[in-house]
């Protein structure tokens, strides 16, 4: 099993018998599965000794477009926690994000939402208030490569055009806590501009490669 948790990042670990239906652990090597552990250190692998499950999130196992958006999340975050290191941050935005998903949220903003401040916690964030080059505001792309906003003069042959409003929207599901995401709202042609913003900059500064699960999302 895979584990992540708030102190200790991410690590791998055994249970073993788990799938046996009688077992006392197969409650928790489910995927979508909050909970206490507790493990005795094996010589290669830490083996788990019990478990307590703290929250389940059935709304994943009943509605299959959102076991998608939260099998991406996962597999996601899976991507970009290297290893064990805390990860305080990362770990609350993820039960957060799957806790909402069960209320029917909108999910594309909810999830351009996650994408952004996962980012944004793994210290990368998009440059949105200026060129990056010069430093003017007057600014009307998005150049991947540099990680934020170019002006005419600046812009290279790789930008994508976004308008004053899509650049808003995306500073704020920066910014605005997670729960405020579905708030917003968007025109058509924004919400093709924020797709193609958030995974144009995830693929070129986070090098996450293909995350199989993203092509089956529903949006």
């Amino acid at each position: 099993m895979t584990l992540l948790t708030s102190e200790d990042g991410k690590f791998e670990a055994v249970a073993r018998g788990a799938r046996k239906i009688k077992s006392k652990l197969a409650a928790g090597v489910d995927l979508f599965t909050y909970g206490h552990f507790t493990f005795h250190r094996g010589k290669t692998w830490p083996i788990i000794t019990g478990q307590d499950p703290i929250e389940r999130f059935p709304w994943f196992r009943d509605n299959p477009d959102l076991y998608t958006y939260g099998l991406y999340m996962a597999e996601l975050t899976d991507r970009l926690v290297s290893g064990e290191e805390p990860c305080s941050e990362i770990f609350q935005l993820l039960l957060e994000v799957w806790r909402l998903l069960g209320k029917n949220a909108d999910r594309f903003l909810l999830c351009r939402s996650f994408e952004l401040k996962l980012a944004h916690a793994a210290g990368y964030s998009p440059h949105l208030h200026s060129c990056t080059n010069c430093g003017t505001e007057s600014t009307q792309s998005f150049s991947p490569r540099h990680g934020g906003l170019q002006c005419c003069n600046c812009q290279g042959a790789d930008v994508i055009k976004v308008d004053p409003g899509t650049v808003a929207i995306t500073r704020r599901l920066i910014e605005a806590p997670l729960s405020q995401a579905t708030l917003v709202r968007l025109s058509v042609s924004q919400k093709k501009e924020l797709a193609r913003l958030t995974a144009a900059f995830l693929a070129y500064h986070l090098d996450l490669g293909e995350i199989k699960s993203r092509r089956m999302l529903v949006e």
